[in-house]
């Protein structure tokens, strides 16, 4: 509920966050749309009760306000809308050349998709960057590389995505210079 005050806000031209695993990404956009019939429920519990006054001293009527409750439940329906919102949020699925990786971002993405959420932009990350020397392990890499790549062109759900590779460095990308020198190779 922060980054919508955030984006409302205007202070920011960009606002990223970057999630965990797919799975939890998944269980977040859900969790909205739970939680907003949750408290949609627990509203009219709360109404209920105050009708009933053997209900209202177990519910513990005058501790719940439904107006809080209201405010809580339209709180999270805005999460729920600026997560489906491709003019304020796009979903960027970053994944490493491999096969098993490949196939889970397809799955990711018919998610997002099923969920009313826009990606239309596809990071592998860590790619090997050309080389004159072949070692056996560099080679082989490579091949499997070239066949999770392959992959991403004929997957029905990440081959209309925007590919863009980025290659694997010899050093950690850590603080803002080494980030700036990474966004310049990456978003280029």
């Amino acid at each position: 509920m922060q980054i919508v005050e955030l984006q409302e806000s205007n202070k920011f031209r960009r606002i990223v966050l970057d999630t965990a695993a797919t799975g939890h990404t998944l269980n977040l956009l859900s969790a909205t749309t739970l939680m907003e019939k949750l408290l949609g429920m627990a509203n009219k519990a709360v109404n209920l009760a105050s009708s009933f006054p053997a209900l209202k001293s177990a519910f513990g009527k005058d501790q719940i306000d439904p107006a809080r409750i209201e405010v809580l439940r339209k709180q999270i329906a805005r999460v729920h809308e600026l997560m489906q919102d491709p003019q304020s949020t796009e979903f960027i699925i970053v994944t490493i050349p491999t096969v098993m990786a490949i196939t889970e971002s397809s799955r990711f993405h018919a998610s997002l998709k099923k969920d009313g959420a826009s990606a239309t932009r596809l990071v592998v990350n860590q790619v090997l960057p050309p080389s004159t020397s072949e070692c056996r392990f560099c080679s082989t890499k490579r091949k499997e590389e070239a066949r999770a790549l392959n992959m991403i062109s004929n997957d029905r759900e990440l081959g209309g995505l925007e590919l863009i590779q980025a290659p694997l460095l010899d050093v950690e990308v850590r603080g803002a210079p080494a980030l700036r020198f990474f966004g310049d190779v990456v978003w280029k």
